[in-house]
């Protein structure tokens, strides 16, 4: 497909025009593949598409369990688009999430039932996010004083990040009325985001992400944002109109730590109830790979995570309604994706090295590191 794609995009692609063919071919791909996998299965391929959606979308509990996946993902996803707007690929959304959540769970511990509910909620968001620019702040300093690989350095900062979880779940963090498993004891339910009063099980996170969008969408259009996409593609430029090079690196990781830290807390007081070790689920990598997917737009960010979440929670529904293919096709199926992304990324950051006049467009929403 590479060869053939390539041979496509040179004949009949205009400059301009390449990235989106590119990333076409690639989406395209991705589907392809899993595709293969469920006829490989033995399944027709509407009777699984008819299944996914049952499974996804199908009765209220499905639809409410599959926007609930998708709410945490999106707020995370709107802080990375900020970043990768900037020009700085930050992946350590799993520790900012971490953090977020030891930081939020240790003042809904503390504060107790002592406080009305509201303002718990308004500590708990705050904690949050204050804990996720702290963990952001170290990589941040580091790309901005002495140019460190930010790729590098926030990858690691996961590890710390589950490390540091790891040993508090054992220690001053551990419930001492759990012997074997290492978590801690439940929040306050004054601590404790609501349900809404709508089919299924749906918590008031969702308006947190809404209000979240909401100012996306405003931000969009403002000339900060475009001083940002300034910076992705012509950081001395951006310099002169006022963004210098480490006010626009504070901004990324400052948004972008905040946005996961308050996901670490919507996943704490909405999903979870307590601080476990799998308190991510994944969603610092996942994160990435929908704002690449969403266009760094805060509409596409939101199809993009509702997309992937439904892939998890309707491929049970494949299952049941094949019974040949299992529901891990939605486990491969998030992994393709996420591949995908990636693959789309190095053609918009392949694209931003190639010399004016070149065959490939200079201007793509990732850039190399500056120096």
């Amino acid at each position: 497909m590479s060869v053939f794609g390539g041979v496509l995009v040179d004949r009949f692609a205009a400059p301009r025009a390449r990235l989106h063919v590119q990333t076409a071919l690639y989406v395209a791909g991705g589907v392809g593949v899993v595709v293969a996998l469920i006829l490989s299965s033995g399944a027709y391929l509407d009777t699984a598409l008819i299944g996914w959606f049952d499974g996804a979308f199908g009765s209220s509990y499905a639809a409410t369990q599959t926007i609930q996946n998708a709410t945490t993902l999106t707020l995370v996803a709107l802080g990375a688009a900020v970043a990768l707007r900037t020009g700085v690929i930050s992946i350590g959304g799993e520790g900012q999430v971490i953090v977020g959540a030891i930081a939020a769970t240790a003042v809904a511990s503390g504060l107790g039932e002592a406080v009305p509910h509201p303002v718990a909620l308004v500590l708990g968001v705050v904690a949050g996010a204050v804990g996720g620019v702290l963990w952001a702040l170290p990589p941040a300093f580091a790309k901005w004083r002495w140019n460190v690989n930010e790729i590098l350095f926030t990858l690691l900062m996961n590890y710390v990040a589950v490390a540091v979880l790891a040993y508090l779940l054992r220690t001053s963090l551990r419930d001492p009325q759990s012997n074997s498993s290492p978590q801690s004891a439940p929040i306050p339910g004054s601590s404790m985001l609501p349900l809404l009063p709508v089919p299924g099980h749906l918590h008031a996170g969702v308006l947190l992400v809404v209000a979240a969008v909401a100012a996306g969408l405003w931000f969009h259009r403002t000339g900060a944002a475009f001083l940002l996409d300034v910076h992705r593609t012509r950081p001395a430029l951006a310099s002169r109109a006022g963004l210098g090079h480490g006010r626009a690196i504070l901004v990324a990781f400052v948004v972008s730590g905040a946005a996961a830290g308050a996901a670490g807390w919507v996943q704490l007081a909405g999903v979870t109830g307590r601080l476990e070790p799998n308190i991510t689920a994944g969603l610092g990598f996942s994160a990435v790979a929908v704002a690449v997917l969403g266009r760094f737009h805060p509409i596409g960010i939101v199809v993009a995570a509702v997309f992937y979440a439904s892939l998890g929670t309707g491929s049970a529904g494949v299952q049941f309604a094949t019974g040949t293919t299992p529901a891990a096709i939605g486990t491969v199926s998030q992994g393709i994706l996420l591949l995908t992304a990636a693959l789309v990324g190095t053609v918009m950051y392949t694209a931003r090295r190639t010399p004016r006049g070149a065959a490939t467009p200079t201007a793509t929403p990732i850039e190399e590191p500056v120096g």
